[in-house]
């Protein structure tokens, strides 16, 4: 299964590459979107969720932790991404809360990383 599943994703990694091109070539500046509050609010509760269940499970040694705190660190690092390249004229503020999302989302990665195990 292991190969199987390199391979799909070096397909899927590989066919996405030209997709980038056709995007990057085609869509537009500026566009309004649709239920904005409501993706970002919800985006922002997927990351509150994510903090907190990494911090319960850390707090039980939980061996689920590093994987909420991987996909947590995700989100936080996308949020970061979008607040950013989306900022317009409200920069400052975005470059702000990016400033707050990048160090959290190390200190999540920083949970998932391997602990070395003590030799007795």
């Amino acid at each position: 299964m292991g190969v199987v599943m390199r391979r799909l994703f070096w397909a899927a990694g590989l066919c996405l590459l030209p997709w980038i091109a056709v995007l990057g070539t085609t869509l537009p500046d500026v566009v309004q979107a649709q239920h904005w509050r409501l993706a970002w609010t919800g985006f922002d509760a997927v990351e509150a969720a994510g903090l907190l269940v990494t911090a319960w499970l850390l707090g039980r040694d939980d061996p689920r932790t590093p994987l909420v705190a991987t996909a947590t660190a995700t989100l936080l690092l996308a949020d970061a991404w979008f607040d950013v390249v989306t900022a317009g004229d409200d920069v400052v503020f975005s470059l702000l809360m990016a400033a707050l999302e990048v160090p959290l989302a190390l200190a999540c990665l920083s949970v998932a990383a391997p602990r070395p195990v003590a030799r007795v």
